[in-house]
């Protein structure tokens, strides 16, 4: 099944980060960003606050 890539503002996945910035410019396929979402613990950060204090 070849599906046509569907984008969405990047800004929808601004809670998978530490610092949150807009880009409102910027793109991003929606399914493969929902797919590393789903796929990501609950309350995950990137990057992972415990390893930025190594």
């Amino acid at each position: 099944m070849n599906q046509q890539a569907f984008s969405v503002m990047s800004d929808l996945y601004n809670r998978i980060f530490v610092n949150q910035t807009s880009n409102p410019e910027v793109l991003v396929d929606y399914a493969v960003w929902n797919r590393i979402f789903q796929s990501l613990p609950k309350d995950y950060k990137l990057p992972d606050e415990p390893v930025t204090y190594i």
